[in-house]
């Protein structure tokens, strides 16, 4: 059985390994000063996008990314989800400043709404076929 670091460890190497456009947005968008935002990313990520979940067969790319990204940016993301991502933020052992709170939720909204919008394609696919 793995202990929690171990398991940490194991996920942020399948999220590595399995989504590597989700590494560079969450680079670009927090890594920076102390990295705290960063980490609080990658774990938030890890939660979203984990093996464990129907989502872990899903490939994110660039674009799908970008494409959250400019959605949540633009207001079209759901109010309760951002709040629910503020808690989360929150209850994590790290401090981070209110702008870098922004940023993560703002990225990991993005990384929702691209996973979303590929299962409405998907589904959209498998209903026409």
């Amino acid at each position: 059985m793995m202990n929690h670091q171990e398991l940490a460890e194991h996920d942020v190497s399948w999220l590595a390994i399995r989504q590597p456009a989700v590494m560079r947005l969450l680079e670009r968008e927090l890594a920076s000063g102390d990295n705290d935002a960063f980490a609080v990313g990658l774990e938030l990520a890890c939660r979203v996008l984990g093996g464990r979940t129907p989502v872990g067969d899903m490939r994110l790319d660039h674009r799908a990314l970008e494409a959250g990204l400019a959605s949540v940016r633009a207001g079209k993301c759901d109010r309760a989800m951002v709040r629910s991502l503020r808690d989360q933020i929150e209850e994590l052992n790290c401090v981070l400043m209110p702008r870098e709170a922004d940023a993560v939720a703002t990225v990991i909204a993005a990384v929702i709404w691209a996973v979303l919008d590929m299962s409405v394609r998907e589904l959209d696919d498998t209903l026409v076929a």
